[in-house]
């Protein structure tokens, strides 16, 4: 690939000589590569005809990169001169053809960018490399279209398909295929939502409303949520219909208000591919808006599902990174406009050089390049809403200068809320580098609404940090502004010089300065190197950037030493560094103090919800509203102050600034008036308005123009940088006023520091104490005020290096081999610091001389830090080979074969004690006797465990194990010299010598002092002087920690089991200690405290009280083998206790443990920070255990703990999952709580019982009175196999103990109590109590007027659904309801899901998130405590639990009906039957099936048989019938028997509200209400019941019922209820006792493939049989077969019509007329009759005698007639359809050749006829409802349902006659237009053939017999009688017209025979011919007669 360019020649060039012409040549420049032409000596038109060319990489440029050129004026002496340059932009070439030359002729600039006459002629050809797309863009910017409307947007309104317009399909919610296949409807909404004001959204779909749940205090909530709708209709009724998202403000300041909304059609997605929008942007608009406006975004995704369609994927994606521009929807009248974004980037600054130098050699040795000093080529990228574009490459710049605009265009208002800013390096051979990246919130730049203003930035800069370490990588200077109204005309333009300059005010800077004292630094892991603490504030401080002025911002290198535990510290001990940093930036304080004054807010408003949080779990009403009431005011005295003032002196303000401040002092104003006007009275409310509140501020709290980049604090190792933790700048940022300063200004904070390579995110790369100072050099002076303690010791520092030249030779000299550094020089040995070459700085002077100081790190011996230590040193012989082995010269060395001290001169250190003799290890890979071989020590070849011939050497490790008695001042060990020793200057230092030891060096220190008085400038010297200040206190504070740690829970698994071995490891300043293992429990009792003594804590009393070092708590796994498993890790803050002002045991707290960001469970803890002075004493210590080694959790701090029984009702165990491939069959529970344990009986066999034999389990244990203590229960299930295998196979953790209390008194007190039933002095006497009632039935009394109807079930059903209409007079007669539930019977709140007696406990199997479910336990637990004043063992609680044998059960299902099940068929239909399944009992009505419908009414009863618990689950399912392949299954439901078989609601048998002793609603039940309320009182331990006769009433519970209370005397019972006895046990059941009353429950089905979508729901209910009574007689099932419909025969005799509206007008006559016939049939039915025409009615009056005959199959208690009909010719089963009884009967007028013409109509409800008038005048508007209001009406037809008091019920009445009104509407208006005179009848099946009638007048014409109508005798078909017509029509008319005209052609004939004939008489006459013939005049010619 290579790029050639031509340079042919210029000509017109200006000529910058004086004397002469100029000397011109021409550089050009490509990807920092320049190359030049020769120079033409003396013209201004040169030729060259020169080729440049530029070999490139394999890498295709970029289409934006651009070729400089530059023309200039050659100078032997002075600089060469411009005379003019030009650019050309690689885009044509890169889409040009390859190779293709391109001719250019460029007009040249000058200097100042401004044209001048020369121009240049140049040919350019590009060849791209191999494989590379033409056009393509590598890496480029996405242009955006000028319209926007087809790149930028989805079109809502897209075509319609043209569907035909089929036959009506009854269901719902899509529209499948072309013709008729509805099918589902289901979105994947909502998903997300932006920049919304509120969190409730629901979708309205065909009068079917979905609600998400609430998301409080957000603008962008996720909801992640699926609605299913489903429904039948034809396609193209049902694609017009309108989706509708609305997004609401559920909660907060404003009321609830619709947010925004947004509304199509479905046909919208279904035209889409897949029938589906995906993971599309809605936009929504305010729809009361007359020109609606953005108001937010929705993602949604919907799909529109017909018969065979497959859903697509519809996942949620939750990225940043859609294209969402192209994916946004709006509705119609919502426009979104263009806009772009004006992105000025005008330079960067101090960007990191990102290739290394060895890369440039490669790069040369390759010819790819040439080396340079700035190795970085950068260029900026701008992305937002899927649209990118980029700058110019600037080559080898590390301080760019871009000066160019970047357009980005967007729709406006647009979704994005985030501007990407990245910075890359380029790169010639591979893929650009990311150098750092930013992002801008346009939320945080612009605000909505009539106070808010468009997107806009600067003039600021913008920090860059790495994508991976968060570290700073530079700075860009960049401003933004919007234009609204157009798309950009070109991606960038260049900035001109004039606005470049404007910005130059932004650019001044302050000096500012980063003052650090670092107090600690611990929980350190290994190193073996030095380490060091680093701050810097982007580059300044950064010790490795070497352009920057230096400053002492780093601590001296340290060896990290041991902490005794686990982990290591950096010795600092009682001098601590002080770093100090200088840095120049911009003094964009005014910014940062305002974001600190919102903050300050922030954490009031935090404190108090965490305040009143905790209040509301106490019961303190008075404390409640003292916390609230303080809440209030204190947030509202915040937001009343004024915000930080800006000096217009110091800061430079943009216009963001200007908008951001009022916006701010706008919102606070308002949460002001928001807080003064909030009810009070109830707190959680007052709670949900502060949250709400929080998250307001958050969002005003973001300030995106913070220049000042964050503090870095970073660990190193040399130049290695191995953890940091980054702090907000306006954190640390110093302020005169305390509400705009840092919240951790100064003070001390424990910084947690991040491991930048660890992938766990959750690993800690240590902690650091530290307190950390932001401001300006003025303010200095504040700080030092401020901390009077400090005393301030400067040093200047180097470092004297030696080495060994020689090896072996023991010389130490500064010159050699390994003398890699200078001979004096820093700790890195970077740069030179020679002593001499130090000078003061200024307002300083050097103390004394320069004297060694060594680091006191170097001091830690070995055993530092340790308890225990292990002694070693190895035995070391050789020999000859073959020969016998003997001692070496060394014969005790070190494991480096360093010589050593011999075994036995060993001295034991003072303060330890020897455990064991010296032993040699064998615990390595060594021989029988500890001997390892080789053949010669410290060569290449290893150590070998066998020992072969050619061995010379071998050697033994001798150990010896050492434990720490007593503590015993460290003595200095630092030779006199003050030498450090290494083996390598990169390895780390010691203070001994030693064999391989061939580096070394020292510290010189020489003291600075300040050379005048008051506070001297910091140093800042030419040279570096040092790693840093150090402070020294002058008093020393003797802290002593005591952390008690009792008790963890809901821990993680840590082995495959489920459990874990959990101990503790606290970590606290420079110590470290853990507690003892628990074994195999997830909620561990540790009682363990841990003592730090002289904790190393500086600072002042009151400084340490409250910015104490936090203790570190982490939680681990321990493990046999490998490491331990991290579980937790949790920050506690210590409370300060002086023990001279009164010592308080601190209680208990929980603290949460978190991993990573997840929160894995709960620490109970306590931690005491006790200051003591020299000889003040503390507290006692705490008890100990295991012979006082642990320290126990003392009184007073421990929960106080009482005896404490828990009974286990260990039922069973269900659902168990496989273990390691085999069934669990003998499994037994281990239960754990406070540390004692009990284990259930081996269960016999799982598969056989479930159930354990002896499931009562009771122990003691001691746990703590106060409830918040109490330990969670934990359960571990073992399953015994053979060969004595006990795995764990599943556990469980029951936290919630607390909610199994009982009193124990209270039980035993009831349970002592007998009961006396039947023990009254007046007693019953009859027996009728103690047996069954006999049925005795009396049929209800016919009601006058009324159809007398058999009450069956449906009457109930419909009654107490509402549906009162097809319930006939059940409820008139006394009959009392059922309930009908809208859900399923476990959800009903009351009953609490039947886990009263048996609670289900899931059980996991499995470590963390990878745990799987693996079975259920079922049981349930109850804890009390014991008195011990009490001598006898209370009753247990549990101990009247029913057996747990096996139970046989009989379940009869009733399935009433199906609602809206999923369709399968073709058709959009299915035939549904239903299959009941208990175990291996299966039950199905496949015989009958209910076709072609997806609401059947099923009116199935089954009975099946099972074993509890073996057979718990009932499926109950739903099959599609199918005739030729195989079923389909629509859905199912599992209802669990057991559950209900095992609670005291009583859930086998519902509860009805009337005894009844015989017809449909008898008494059902195998027990009596009697019997039943008997059980219950004893159940509950209720005395009674106690009956008594007068007044009858029985007492229960000490509370007497009379009947009379539920009864009342004037109420009329049916006369099937049963005795006065079992009414008022009944009624006292339902009052007394919350028990499961009679119901139908509705059921959701599920397909096991679609886990989530309903597949329709399933109205039944269940009765449960036990085997406990199944010696009784079950009792007849209910009857719930559907009503059966009879047959009738509708019979409409039309007689006559009268006032039909004359609708023509006759052409002969012009007469009103109309050929008026009537035509009728019944809503639903294809069976229309016509009758007869009445031709030529011109009176409006129409006679008929007709008789209309409709067949219909009658509902007459729900008034509704069954209608069936065929879908399609070629279905095999009908359609049932119920249909109100409707006739219609139309008025129509006849023509022969047009359409006939409507006239009016009506339509009466036979159920509801209107009374019918006696005669003509009788009809009024009375009878039109719609007449009787305003007369208006959308409606021709007359519906008479409205009012029922004036109708007549055609089936009960049987027969009617009278005048019925036809009615139409003119113009709206409702008028009566023709009456009809008919007569209605409806007759049976059996009385028509006994009374038989035919159709019109046809035979057998009787009952009545109809004659002929009486027409007149104008009533005739023109057509057919001619005569009548010209005697009717015409003579009538037109007689005397017709005599007129015969007369006058008679005269015209006359007359025309007379002047026909005249003439010739005439001549005849007058010639006298008459009689003789004259020849005529033609004759005469002929033959010359004539004479002329």
């Amino acid at each position: 690939m290579a790029l050639e360019i031509q340079v042919v020649s210029a000509s017109s060039l200006q000529n910058l000589e004086t004397l002469g012409k100029s000397d011109p040549y021409v550089s050009i420049t490509f990807q920092g590569e320049k190359k030049k032409t020769e120079t033409k000596s003396g013209t201004l038109d040169p030729v060259w005809e020169e080729t440049l060319k530029w070999e490139l990489s394999s890498k295709a440029p970029r289409p934006d990169e651009c070729i400089d050129i530059l023309v200039k004026d050659y100078e032997r002496v002075s600089r060469n001169r411009l005379i003019g340059k030009a650019t050309i932009a690689l885009r044509n070439l890169v889409h040009a053809a390859p190779g293709t030359p391109l001719d250019y002729e460029l007009s040249l600039l000058d200097a100042t960018d401004s044209p001048t006459v020369g121009t240049l002629k140049l040919i350019v050809s590009y060849t791209p490399p191999a494989g590379a797309k033409k056009g393509g863009m590598v890496g480029g910017g996405k242009e955006c279209g000028r319209d926007g409307s087809q790149n930028s947007r989805g079109h809502l309104h897209s075509l319609r398909r043209h569907l035909p317009n089929a036959r009506r399909v009854r269901g719902g919610h899509s529209g499948g295929d072309a013709g008729h296949a509805p099918a589902k409807e289901q979105g994947q909404a909502i998903q997300r939502e932006d920049k919304l004001s509120g969190a409730g959204e629901s979708v309205t779909l065909d009068g079917q409303t979905r609600q998400t749940r609430v998301h409080k205090g957000t603008t962008s909530p996720w909801f992640d949520e699926i609605f299913f709708f489903q429904a039948e209709e034809i396609p193209s009724t049902f694609l017009e219909k309108f989706l509708e998202f609305k997004v609401c403000n559920s909660s907060g300041i404003r009321s609830s208000t619709i947010i925004g909304a947004f509304k199509c059609e479905v046909g919208m997605a279904y035209d889409q591919q897949d029938h589906a929008i995906l993971n599309r942007w809605l936009v929504l608009a305010d729809p009361d808006e007359a020109t609606p406006t953005v108001q937010g975004y929705l993602k949604v995704s919907v799909a529109v599902l017909g018969p065979g369609d497959m859903c697509p994927d519809m996942t949620a994606n939750q990225s940043d990174q859609d294209d969402v521009e192209a994916n946004l929807l709006w509705s119609a009248g919502v426009h979104l406009q263009p806009a772009t974004f004006v992105l000025s980037v005008y330079c960067a600054q101090n960007l990191p050089q990102m290739d290394a130098g060895t890369m440039q050699t490669l790069k040369q040795v390759l010819g790819v390049g040439t080396p340079s000093k700035e190795l970085v080529d950068p260029y900026l990228v701008a992305s937002y809403a899927g649209k990118e574009v980029q700058t110019k490459i600037l080559y080898t710049n590390e301080n760019p200068e871009f000066r160019q605009n970047l357009y980005m265009g967007f729709l406006f208002p647009s979704m994005c809320n985030v501007i990407k800013i990245v910075v890359k390096d380029w790169d010639r051979v591979g893929e650009d580098d990311i150098i750092g990246t930013a992002t801008i919130p346009v939320s945080a730049i612009s605000a909505p609404g009539e106070d808010g203003y468009l997107p806009t930035f600067g003039p600021a800069w913008v920090n860059i940090y790495g994508t991976r370490r968060c570290a700073y990588r530079g700075r860009v200077l960049l401003a933004l502004h919007t234009q609204v109204g157009s798309y950009p005309a070109a991606p960038t333009t260049a900035i001109d010089n004039s606005d470049y300059n404007k910005v130059r005010r932004f650019r001044g800077t302050r000096k500012f300065v980063v003052q650090c004292h670092l107090s600690g630094a611990w929980l350190l892991e290994s190193a073996e190197n030095p380490v060091e603490l680093e701050v810097s504030l982007g580059n300044f401080g950064n010790k490795l950037e070497n352009k920057m002025i230096p400053s002492p911002s780093s601590t001296h290198p340290a060896n990290p030493v041991f902490d005794g535990c686990k982990y290591y510290f950096l010795p600092w001990s009682g001098v601590e560094p002080f770093v100090t940093v200088h840095c120049d930036f911009e003094d964009v304080t005014h910014r940062l103090h305002s974001v600190n004054h919102i903050i300050s807010i922030i954490s009031v408003v935090k404190k108090d919800l965490d305040n009143l949080r905790s209040q509301l779990r106490g019961n303190g009403q008075k404390k409640m509203e003292d916390a609230v009431t303080g809440a209030i005011s204190r947030l509202v005295e915040a937001c009343s102050l004024e915000l930080p003032e800006v000096d217009a002196l110091r800061h430079s303000e943009t216009s963001l600034d200007i908008h951001l401040r009022g916006r701010r002092r706008r919102e606070l104003d308002e949460v002001k008036k928001a807080m003064q006007a909030l009810d009070t009275s109830e707190p959680q409310h007052v709670i949900e308005e502060l949250e709400s509140v929080l998250g307001c501020l958050e969002n005003l709290a973001v300030e995106s123009q913070s220049s000042i980049p964050d503090v870095f604090l970073w660990l190193m190792s040399g130049t290695r940088r191995l953890a940091y933790v980054r702090i907000p700048a306006h954190s640390v940022l110093f302020a005169h006023e305390p509400n705009a300063q840092g919240m951790l200004c100064g003070k001390f904070n424990t910084y947690a520091l991040t491991n930048p390579d660890d992938e766990s995110r959750w690993g800690l790369g240590g902690v650091v104490r530290a307190s950390v100072w932001l401001g300006r050099e003025e303010d200095l002076r504040t700080w030092w005020d401020f901390r009077p303690d400090l005393q301030l010791t400067v040093y200047a520092e180097t470092y004297e290096n030696q080495v060994v030249p020689v090896p072996g030779s023991g010389k130490w000299s500064d010159s050699g081999l390994l003398m890699t550094r200078p001979k004096f020089s820093d700790a890195d040995g970077l740069l030179n610091l020679p002593r001499e070459d130090f000078s003061a700085p200024e307002g300083w002077g050097f103390q004394g001389d320069w004297f060694v100081d060594p680091d006191p790190s170097v001091m830690f011996a070995a055993d530092a830090g340790r308890q225990l230590f292990t002694e070693e040193v190895f035995e070391q012989q050789l020999r000859l080979p073959g020969g016998a082995w003997v001692p070496a010269p060394n014969s005790w060395t070190d494991a480096r074969n360093d010589p050593a001290t011999s075994r036995d001169e060993i001295k034991l250190p003072e303060g330890w004690a020897w455990r064991d003799l010296w032993s040699y290890d064998l615990q390595r890979a060594v021989d029988g006797e500890g001997w390892e071989f080789t053949v010669e020590s410290g060569g290449l070849v290893g150590w070998s465990p066998q020992e072969k011939i050619y061995h010379t050497r071998r050697r033994r490790r001798w150990i010896r194990e050492r434990h720490l008695v007593q503590k015993v001042e460290k003595k200095e060990t630092m030779p006199v010299d003050g030498w450090e020793y290494a083996p390598l200057f990169r390895l780390q230092f010691h203070a001994i010598e030693r064999k391989i030891d061939m580096v070394r060096r020292r510290r010189w220190r020489r003291r600075l002092v300040p050379a005048q008085g008051g506070l001297p400038p910091t140093p800042r010297l030419s040279i570096l002087t040092g790693k840093g200040d150090e402070k020294v206190l002058p008093a020393h504070l003797s802290p002593h920690l005591r952390a008690h740690i009792y008790q963890a829970r809901d821990l993680i698994p840590g082995d495959k089991t489920g459990l874990a071995d959990p101990y503790a490891v606290v970590s606290f300043c420079n110590g470290t200690q853990q507690t003892e293992k628990q074994m195999k429990t997830l909620c561990p009792t540790w009682d363990q405290t841990l003592i730090f003594d002289d904790v190393p804590l500086t600072g002042r009393v009151d400084d340490a009280t409250s910015q104490a070092p936090k203790v570190v708590v982490e939680v681990f796994d321990w493990d046999a083998r490998g490491a331990p498993e991290y579980l937790g890790r949790v920050f506690c803050q210590p409370a300060l206790v002086v023990p001279s002002n009164g010592y308080q045991p601190l209680p208990l707290q929980w603290y949460q443990l978190s991993l990573g960001n997840d929160k894995q469970g709960e620490l109970l803890a306590s931690f005491e920070l006790l200051l003591k002075d020299g000889e003040e004493e503390l507290p006692i210590l705490p008890p100990t255990r295991h012979g006082g080694d642990l320290f126990m959790v003392p009184f007073g701090v421990r929960p106080l703990l009482q005896r404490t029984r828990i009974e286990i009702l260990c039922w069973g165990m269900r659902n168990m999952a496989t273990y390691e491939l085999q069934s669990v069959t003998r499994p037994s529970i281990e239960f754990e709580c406070g540390g004692e344990r009990i284990t259930s009986p081996t269960m016999k066999n799982l598969r056989i019982n479930p159930n354990f034999d002896k499931p009562h389990l009771v122990f003691d244990v001691e746990l703590p009175k106060e409830t918040l203590y109490i330990p969670p229960l934990t359960l571990r299930v073992v399953d015994h196999r053979a060969f004595g295998s006990k795995p764990v196979v599943a556990t469980a953790v029951v936290t919630d103990l607390q909610r199994y209390t009982v009193e124990p008194k209270a039980a035993r007190d009831s349970l002592a109590q007998t009961s006396l039933s039947g023990l009254d002095s007046k007693p019953l006497m009859d027996k009728e109590s103690h047996h069954r009632p006999t049925p005795s039935h009396t049929q209800a009394s016919r009601e006058p007027g009324t159809v007398d109807v058999d009450i069956d079930w449906w009457a109930k059903y419909y009654a107490s659904s509402g549906q009162l209409e097809r319930a006939g007079s059940y409820l008139n007669k006394g009959y009392e309801k059922l309930e009908v539930l809208k859900g399923t019977l476990e959800d009903e709140g009351r009953f609490a899901g039947f886990k009263d007696m048996i609670d289900t406990v899931a059980l996991y199997r499995g470590r963390g998130d990878k745990a799987q479910l693996a079975g259920e336990f079922k049981g349930t637990f109850r804890m009390y405590p014991l008195s011990s004043d009490e001598p006898e063992e209370p009753p247990l609680v549990l101990a009247g639990y029913p057996t747990s044998d096996l139970q046989e059960v009989v379940a009869r299902v009733y399935v009433v009906m199906g609602q809206d099940l999923a369709p399968k068929d073709a058709g959009c239909s299915s035939d549904p039957y239903v299959v009941v399944k208990l175990g291996k009992s299966t039950k199905s009505s496949k015989d009958d099936y209910r076709p072609n419908t997806l609401n059947p009414m099923f009116g199935h009863v089954f009975e099946v048989t099972g074993t509890l618990p073996l057979h718990k689950d009932l499926t109950v399912q739903v099959w599609d019938h199918d005739m030729i392949s195989s079923d389909d299954l629509i859905g199912e439901t599992v209802i669990d028997l057991e559950n209900r078989y095992l609670t005291r609601h009583r859930a086998t048998i519902g509860l009805p509200r009337q005894y009844h002793v015989s017809g449909s609603n008898m008494w059902r039940d195998v027990e009596l209400p009697s019997e039943i309320l008997t059980k219950v009182a004893r159940e509950k331990n209720l005395e009674g019941p106690l009956w008594h006769q007068q007044p009858f009433s029985l007492t229960l519970g000490g509370t007497t019922y009379a009947l009379s209370e539920f009864e009342h005397p004037d109420v009329v019972l049916p006369p099937t209820v049963g005795n006065s006895r079992e009414r008022l046990a009944l009624h006292v059941l339902h009052k007394a006792v919350s028990l499961v009353p009679e119901h139908v429950e509705n059921r959701t089905l599920m397909h096991p493939s679609h886990p989530g979508i309903p597949q329709g729901q399933l109205m039944l209910w269940v009765d449960l049989f036990p085997s406990s009574v199944s010696g009784k007689t079950l009792p007849p099932p209910v009857d719930i077969t559907p009503r059966k419909p009879h047959k009738y025969l509708l019979r409409v005799v039309v007689f006559n019509v009268f006032e039909a509206p004359l609708q023509e007008t006759a052409v002969i006559g012009g007469e009103k007329m109309s050929d008026v016939y009537v035509k009728g049939w019944l809503q639903g039915t294809n069976n229309v009759q016509k009758t007869d025409t009445h031709y030529r009615c011109m009176d409006g009056e129409a006679n008929f005698n007709w008789r209309f005959v409709f067949p219909l199959e009658m509902l007459e208690a729900e008034q509704v007639m069954l209608v069936e009909y065929k879908e399609h010719p070629w279905s095999l089963n009908s359609t049932q359809q119920r249909r109100p009884p409707q006739l219609t009967l139309q008025l129509w007028d006849n023509d022969l050749i047009l359409r006939d013409d409507y006239l009016s109509e009506m339509t009466i409800d036979l159920c509801h006829l209107p009374k019918p008038a006696k005669s003509l005048r009788g009809v009024s508007p009375a009878q039109v409802p719609q007449m009787m209001g305003n007369g208006t009406s959308n409606s021709v037809a007359i519906t008479f349902l409205d009012d029922h008091s004036a109708s007549v019920n055609l089936f009960e009445a049987k027969r009617v006659y009278g005048y019925f009104p036809f009615t139409r509407v003119e113009e709206g208006v409702v008028e009566i237009a023709g009456k009809i005179e008919m007569e209605l009848e409806v007759v049976t099946e059996e009385d028509s053939k006994a009374r038989p009638a035919g159709l019109g007048r046809d035979e057998p014409n009787m009952n009545p017999k109809l004659p002929e109508p009486n027409r007149p005798a104008t009533s005739f078909l023109w057509l057919s009688s001619p005569w009548k017509s010209f005697r009717h029509i015409i003579w009538k008319n037109y007689k005397w017209y017709c005599i007129t005209l015969v007369i006058l052609v008679i005269l015209f004939l006359f007359l025309f025979l007379f002047l026909y004939s005249f003439p010739g008489a005439t001549v005849e006459y007058i010639l006298g011919t008459q009689g003789r013939r004259i020849p005529s005049l033609a004759v005469k010619k002929k033959y010359g007669l004539m004479k002329v």
